[in-house]
């Protein structure tokens, strides 16, 4: 099952894209394929030809997931520590 991605970078703008499964529990990073801004717009500092990309999740505030089929259910993760 596919799902919609919208991942919220610390210090930077979210990113779209599209992941084919959940991370697992100890996953380090998350694999975004298609990724591009909210607007559909290319991200100005990835390569055109970037088909997928793999962002850290230290590097991460929160994740938003969304099942294509019904866009109406989203789930939020947070991940990294809860002190700001």
């Amino acid at each position: 099952m596919s799902y919609n991605v919208i991942v919220h970078p610390a210090n930077a703008e979210p990113i779209e894209g599209e992941i084919d499964e959940l991370p697992t529990a100890n996953a380090t990073f998350i694999a975004i394929k298609n990724p591009r801004r909210r607007s559909n717009r290319d991200l100005d500092w990835l390569d055109q030809r970037t088909t997928t990309l793999l962002i850290s999740f230290a590097h991460l505030v929160s994740v938003e997931l969304s099942s294509p089929h019904n866009s109406e259910d989203l789930i939020t993760k947070y991940y990294g520590s809860s002190a700001r």
